[in-house]
């Protein structure tokens, strides 16, 4: 590896308007460039709506890209979110579970909205008309700006804490795949499927389960780790055999989001993870090298 790229780093894990980020997919790539990464993933949730626009922002702002998802899924009673990194967004199964994924998170708004009409709270969501305007999937980060609007919550967050989150008098729960599914999904789809932030509430009481599963690799670098979080996920991962990778999981201005930047992960795990895909489409995998953008 020469010099310059010894000391390059890396975002694997952000989002854009096309979940529940705040900003388009070229500004989000913008962003990323002007700090100075060299490679960047945008892995919007239940989603690949933004892949090829940040595709194109790669090439105008000259960084490297990899197409991503982070897909919601359940592991027992728990939550879990899988990032897949290098997917072909063109696969067919991968956009029909999607979409029925994105016409569940539909269902589920309505009942939120419901649920915040019956506790006075006026919000109104024209899922015909307002639905349209996301290009990818409709979640709670947008009701929570209508209830900001609304005047009863002076914050993305604080809408979330007297509304939203789980126990909150809206909240409403929503159907996920299980990991396996999500899993196999992702490497139908020719990518490597990655524990999300293993460090983040109690999901680490549940890793001696997780790491049964046919996952390639976790994320070791989260905003939300701790250095020592960060060394122990890193030799967890060298361990098991898998690869590793993370980011700053960044939504922009929404929600109390970290700030791009906060976590630079070496250009060395990026660097694996290509090689790792390009290896995968040499043996036939569906990852289509269109979407390792160098």
């Amino acid at each position: 590896m020469s010099t310059n790229l010894m000391s390059a780093y890396t975002d694997l894990h952000v989002h854009s308007s096309c979940s529940d980020g705040s900003d388009a997919p070229e500004e989000v790539v913008r962003r990323a460039a002007s700090l100075g990464f060299s490679a960047l993933a945008i892995t919007d949730h239940d989603t690949v709506a933004g892949v090829l626009e940040g595709a194109k922002a790669a090439e105008k702002f000259g960084i490297q890209y990899l197409s991503g998802v982070e897909i919601s899924s359940q592991f027992g009673k728990i939550e879990v979110h899988i990032v897949g990194l290098g997917i072909d967004p063109a696969c067919e199964r991968l956009l029909q579970r999607l979409d029925t994924m994105r016409n569940a998170r539909i269902a589920r708004a309505k009942k939120i909205v419901e649920r915040l009409q019956a506790l006075g709270v006026p919000v109104v969501f024209d899922f015909e008309k307002d639905g349209s305007a996301y290009r990818g999937t409709i979640g709670r980060m947008h009701i929570a700006r209508l209830i900001m609007d609304a005047g009863f919550a002076s914050s993305i967050q604080e809408a979330f804490d007297k509304f939203l989150n789980p126990g909150r008098p809206a909240y409403f729960p929503r159907e996920r795949l299980s990991c396996e599914e999500a899993i196999d999904l992702i490497h139908e789809a020719g990518g490597l499927a990655f524990l999300a932030h293993p460090g983040i509430g109690n999901l680490s009481q549940y890793l001696d389960g997780l790491t049964r599963l046919p996952f390639d690799g976790l994320e070791a670098f989260h905003t939300k780790h701790s250095p020592g979080q960060v060394e122990q996920f890193r030799l967890l991962a060298r361990e098991l055999g898998w690869l590793i990778s993370g980011g700053s999981d960044c939504h922009g201005s929404a929600k109390s989001s970290p700030e791009m930047g906060k976590v630079r992960v070496p250009y060395v795990y990026y660097e694996r993870i290509r090689e790792c895909l390009a290896a995968k489409t040499v043996r036939g995998g569906k990852t289509s090298q269109r979407f390792l953008k160098a």
